[in-house]
């Protein structure tokens, strides 16, 4: 925690540095639309998990009963079957699911972030990738095949570079972070991995509907969706912890979460990972895979909300004051880590051991003269600055001892 060390008896505590992200954390987007957008989908969100799907409910279990809890939201609210939607509807529907906030009547696409018109002409500018290939298991006629949630809108000649090769990040693997571009000139690549977060969420999305863990199938089970028996070269990813880093090192962004609502109304169902990322590892906490916990001892929000437990490959969170600001100062123990303050994005690597995640807290300014214009200096009696606000200088300074004089009163003030 940070320590102020004040004299004189005036309490001074610093305020956070007030600088504010956009409301999309990858950069996807950069429109007003997108915080409306940001907005909608948290009350769609609140909406879909109620009862035993509440997420407090969810929090509650682990491994095989997680999988069948989700599994049976699954089942219950997919309703592409119902409803009667096949693999062609798929066309007409993108415009609305992966609508580019920043323009009108055109789509995002699919591993590279391009922004083209949505309007279908026969496949030259854009066809439809299935992240889970038709070869392995999701062929357009069933479900699997059709399922908007894993059906993607993707530029004709990138869809065919990946072909069915299995994701990974070893030779002969696909990896879209290394193999893809971003050709898109509002996205800032400020991620570990463009589209390696949005494929394995997928993948998982597709495990999660047709799969079946612990004895736990809804009625739209399909054999080869069994992503355990999956993995390697000739499956659909290179390892369940290759998957894993994935997408705990790639969060979801503005754009998945404004997809995820288009697709619920489209077919009435959700990616449970897009929004609540932590169950990810909670799903595999039957396996032999070595998890560690993580401690938030912060008075900060945590969006997306990562993790109670972790692997060794560590991930990404974001931490935001009450008031939108970010901590200035992060401690982490348990890992390796990064912080970017201006984005409040913390970077989590090399875990070796339960985390703890350690930052400032929400303070205020107190001073008799408060108003009074105030001049900072250092311990050598140097002037630095001469400011209103006080506390925003200080955060601008390299940590040490400063001597703050303020109408008639001065004090010592230990920036950490």
């Amino acid at each position: 925690m940070k320590h102020i060390h004040l004299f004189l008896g005036i309490l001074l505590a610093l305020l956070p540095c007030q600088i504010f992200a956009s409301i999309d954390m990858q950069a996807h987007v950069a429109s007003d639309e997108g915080k409306q957008s940001y907005t909608a989908y948290l009350n769609k969100q609140k909406s879909y998990y109620t009862g035993v799907y509440a997420y407090d409910q969810l929090l509650a279990i682990t491994g095989d009963e997680l999988f069948g809890r989700l599994n049976q939201l699954m089942g219950n609210t997919c309703k592409l079957d119902a409803w009667g939607l096949d693999y062609g509807d798929l066309r007409y529907a993108y415009e609305d699911v992966d609508r580019d906030l920043n323009r009108s009547g055109y789509i995002i696409g699919y591993y590279n972030g391009a922004s083209f018109e949505a309007k279908w002409d026969s496949g030259k500018t854009w066809n439809r990738e299935h992240t889970w290939p038709q070869s392995k298991g999701a062929n357009k006629d069933i479900t699997m095949g059709h399922d908007m949630q894993s059906v993607r809108p993707t530029q004709t000649s990138i869809n065919s570079d990946r072909g069915n090769t299995a994701y990974g990040e070893s030779y002969g693997y696909y990896d879209p972070d290394e193999e893809i571009s971003i050709n898109n000139s509002a996205y800032k690549k400020i991620n570990l991995g463009s589209y390696r977060g949005d494929a394995a969420r997928v993948i998982l999305y597709d495990y999660l509907v047709y799969g079946e863990q612990g004895g736990h199938k809804n009625a739209l089970y399909n054999g080869n969706a069994q992503l355990p028996a999956k993995v390697g070269s000739k499956g659909v990813f290179e390892t369940i912890e290759v998957l894993l880093k994935w997408h705990m090192q790639d969060p979801p962004s503005l754009t998945e979460m404004v997809r995820n609502d288009g697709a619920q109304e489209y077919q009435g169902n959700r990616n449970p990972l897009i929004d609540f990322p932590e169950l990810a590892i909670e799903l595999f906490t039957s396996s032999n895979m070595l998890c560690y916990s993580v401690n938030y001892d912060v008075a900060e929000t945590v969006s997306p909300r990562y993790m109670r437990t972790v692997s060794g490959g560590g991930f990404i969170t974001y931490l935001t004051m009450p008031d939108g600001s970010h901590p200035s100062h992060v401690t982490v123990t348990g890992a390796q880590s990064s912080y970017d303050a201006d984005l409040g994005r913390l970077t989590i690597t090399n875990v070796t051991g339960n985390v703890t995640i350690r930052t400032t807290t929400p303070a205020s300014y107190v001073s008799v003269e408060s108003r009074a214009c105030a001049r900072i200096y250092n311990v050598s009696g140097e002037l630095l600055c001469t400011t209103d606000d006080v506390p925003a200088a200080l955060m601008q300074l390299r940590s040490g001892l400063y001597i703050v004089s303020q109408g008639t009163q001065t004090r010592k003030v230990m920036v950490p």
